[in-house]
C-alpha cells in the first residue's frame, strides 16, 4: 500500500515547479479553500432560511468532530510528509508533523459532505465536494500530502458528517438558542 501511495504521489507531484501558472492555481486551491468554505458557511447562516442555518450549524459541528477525530488519529499514528522523506517538489511551507489524515481536507470535506444531507444545500454541497477533491489533490501536488492522507481525510469527514446528521436532533436545542438570539422574527417562527 505504501508503494502505491508513494508512486501516486510522484505521479501527481511530478508536474510541480514546471509551470508557474499551474503552480499558482494549485497553491491557491491548496491554501485558500478552508477560508472560502468558512465564508460560504457564514453566508448560509446569515443569508439563508432556517434549513440553511441548520446546514451551516451542522457543518460547524461536523468540522469540530472531524478535526477532533483527525487529531486523535495523529496521536496514535504518525506518517511522515513527502518532503520529510525527500519525495517530490515542495511548493508551500509546512511543519514536518504527521500527514495522516490531512487536516485541510478533513475540514473542507466535513463541510461539503454535511451540506449534502440537507435538500436546501445539496447543490452547493455537490459543488463544494468537487472543489474539496480538487483541493485535496492540490495538497498532493504542492508536496505536503500523500494521496492516502487525502483519502483518509475524506473517510474522517464522512464519518463526522454521518455522526452529526444522526445526532442532529440531540443538538437542536443549541441551534434553537442561537437562532432565538437573532433579531429576525420570521426565522424564529420556522423552528
Amino acid at each position: 500500500m505504501e508503494e502505491f501511495n508513494v508512486a501516486t504521489f510522484i505521479f501527481i507531484n511530478q508536474y510541480a515547479g514546471k509551470s508557474s501558472l499551474l503552480d499558482a492555481a494549485l497553491i491557491g486551491f491548496a491554501e485558500a479553500m478552508p477560508y472560502i468554505f468558512i465564508l460560504i458557511i457564514i453566508y448560509l447562516w446569515f443569508g439563508g432560511c432556517i434549513e440553511r442555518k441548520k446546514s451551516s450549524f451542522n457543518s460547524g459541528l461536523s468540522v469540530l468532530l472531524g478535526m477532533l477525530t483527525s487529531y486523535v488519529i495523529s496521536l496514535f499514528y504518525y506518517h511522515s510528509r513527502p518532503f520529510v522523506d525527500n519525495f517530490g517538489t515542495q511548493l508551500v511551507e509546512h511543519a514536518p508533523d504527521s500527514s495522516f489524515p490531512s487536516d485541510h481536507t478533513t475540514f473542507i470535506f466535513s463541510i461539503s459532505v454535511m451540506l449534502l444531507f440537507n435538500k436546501s444545500t445539496r447543490i452547493i454541497g455537490s459543488i463544494l465536494c468537487f472543489l474539496s477533491f480538487i483541493s485535496g489533490l492540490s495538497r498532493v501536488f504542492v508536496g505536503v500530502h500523500f494521496p492516502l492522507d487525502i483519502f483518509g481525510a475524506i473517510l474522517v469527514a464522512i464519518f463526522s458528517s454521518v455522526v452529526v446528521f444522526k445526532l442532529q436532533y440531540k443538538t437542536r436545542f443549541i441551534l434553537i438558542y442561537l437562532v432565538q438570539k437573532m433579531p429576525n422574527k420570521a426565522i424564529k417562527s420556522d423552528l
